[in-house]
Formats: C-alpha cells, sequence, structure tokens
C-alpha cells in the first residue's frame, strides 16, 4: 500500500514538474495584458475571472495523467506496421533518429515538415470533428462561453487522441525524429494558447498565411457566424487555400460557446456527456451581445 501511495505521489510531481511552469508563466504573461484593454478582442473580465477557468485547469492538469497511455497505444499500433519495414532491432534507434526521406533531411528541415505537414493533416481532422458523428467530443471544447488562453486545455480524450497524438504518431511513421517532436512541443503549446488568448491582433496581411487570436476566435462563435470557419491550428493558409478562410472586416466576434442548455460545466459531467446523448452541431451562448466590434490593433 505505501509503495501503490509512493508512485502516484511521485506520478503526481512528474506531471506538475512539466505542466506547472507552462501553465504559471501563461498566467503570467496574459495577467500583464488584461490591464490594456485596448488590446483585448472582448474587453471586461480577466482571465481569471471567466467562467469555466477552473474546468480548463482541471483539462490542464488532470488530461496529462492518462496522456502517456494515449500515446502509447498510438505508437504501439503504428510500430506494428513500422516493424514491417525496418529492423526490429533497430526499431527504437529509427524512431530517435528518423528514417526515409524525412529522416535524410537537416533538423531545420524536418521542423519545417512537421509543423507545415502535420498542420495540414489537423486542418482535415478539424474539419471532421465538425461534422455530425464527431462533434460530441468537439463540443467539450467549443462549450467555453469566454474564451481565453486556458481554453486552449479544454479539448476531450477522444478529441485529443484522434487529433494531435495520431498527428503526431503519423508523424513519426512517417520519419520525423522524435527530437523534432521534443524540440517543438513547446512552440505548439505557445500557438495554442496565443490563438486562444483575448487579443484582438489581427496580423494584418500575414493573417492568410498564420493563425492570429482574431482568426481562431471567430471559429469559436455560432456556424452562421464563422463557427464553421478558420479551422487552420497554426496556419490560416489552409482556409485560404480550401475555402473555408473568415475574418470580415472592421468587426469582432462577440459570443462563443454552444447552443446546448443541458451542457454541463464541471469537468468530469463534460468527460461523459459525448456518451450519454448526441449533440447538435451549433455554436451560441448566453453570453450578451454587449462588446464592442470594432477593431483595434492589427
Amino acid at each position: 500500500m505505501t509503495d501503490f501511495f509512493a508512485s502516484c505521489v511521485a506520478r503526481i510531481t512528474e506531471v506538475l514538474v512539466a505542466i506547472a511552469p507552462t501553465t504559471l508563466v501563461f498566467a503570467v504573461i496574459f495577467a500583464a495584458l488584461t490591464p490594456f484593454p485596448s488590446l483585448a478582442c472582448n474587453p471586461g473580465k480577466p482571465w481569471w475571472r471567466n467562467r469555466g477557468v477552473l474546468t480548463d485547469l482541471c483539462y490542464c492538469f488532470i488530461i496529462p495523467f492518462f496522456i502517456p497511455y494515449m500515446r502509447l497505444a498510438l505508437l504501439f499500433l503504428g510500430g506494428t506496421v513500422v516493424v514491417w519495414f525496418v529492423d526490429q532491432a533497430k526499431f527504437g534507434e529509427v524512431f530517435g533518429k528518423g528514417f526515409g526521406p524525412i529522416g535524410e533531411l537537416p533538423l531545420w528541415a524536418q521542423a519545417a515538415v512537421y509543423l507545415v505537414l502535420s498542420d495540414f493533416m489537423m486542418y482535415w481532422i478539424h474539419r471532421i470533428f465538425h461534422g455530425q458523428k464527431m462533434w460530441r467530443y468537439h463540443a467539450v471544447h467549443h462549450s467555453a462561453e469566454y474564451v481565453d488562453w486556458t481554453t486552449a486545455y479544454r479539448f476531450h480524450p477522444v478529441n485529443l487522441w484522434l487529433d494531435s497524438f495520431l498527428v503526431d504518431a503519423v508523424m513519426l511513421f512517417l520519419g520525423t525524429p522524435m527530437l523534432v517532436l521534443a524540440l517543438l512541443a513547446p512552440f505548439n503549446s505557445v500557438t495554442a494558447a496565443y490563438v486562444h488568448a483575448n487579443l484582438n491582433w489581427t496580423l494584418g496581411p500575414l493573417k492568410y498565411v498564420f493563425a492570429s487570436p482574431v482568426f481562431h476566435r471567430w471559429h469559436h462563435t455560432l456556424p452562421d457566424q464563422g463557427g464553421d470557419k478558420n479551422f487552420g491550428s497554426t496556419f490560416s493558409l489552409w482556409d485560404v487555400l480550401f475555402g473555408t478562410f473568415y475574418m470580415p472586416a472592421g468587426q469582432l466576434p462577440e459570443r462563443y460557446g454552444i447552443d446546448d442548455p443541458a451542457f454541463p460545466e464541471s469537468f468530469g459531467g463534460q468527460l461523459v456527456y459525448p456518451f450519454r446523448t448526441a449533440i447538435p452541431n451549433g455554436a451560441a451562448s448566453a453570453v450578451p451581445a454587449s462588446i464592442p466590434t470594432s477593431l483595434g490593433r492589427q
């Protein structure tokens, strides 16, 4: 029994050491921006007073306990395919150094291929999750009525498993070294927090290439207001190419959430809800439309 509790404490400590520093840095940075309402897309409450922030933090600190097992399942399934093409004795070395055309590239080119190809796959997976069959899992992410950087953590485990985790596994099986994934993990975390942040930044002409906070906040609105647009995670270019780009000039998004008053607000309730009932594909919230719509910083 003592060993069991000791292992639990060790695992908790491991997760906190991995997650807490990054979360604390984000909290400080976005708190420092809060006193400047001219930077906010939707001025009003600071992020720590947003409805649902405790639920977001539950996703931040609880889901990581299960992430290693979720990734291991994907690696095991894909590994059985990889061993058909590489010597089993060199299996670990292959994953460490990469293989095939991608493995022969210099590190900077491997990183570039990963960023572009993984984001392209995530764009299409994201669109699939907005379909009728998969929406019930992705609705968890869209249930946030006040979108801010903590919303980046609010993902159902099924959504994570079949989205970013699956894409990383595929990139490994295509020959991307694990080192590249490890080096770009901080970039992915920063990008996720950045595009969800309550900022009115649009990036000017670069908005047609890179995702911005305003670009992604339109995605969290009603389907007829942009909720079925802007699927790119890092690059908005995919939306431009495939006709899903939406950033109306001179306007800012106002309302976020999903059109389901029965949708639970608690962490536990959201985890089980997709298995209990179907959820209509739609986004809406009870947030009053009293937020200014004029654009600030471009």
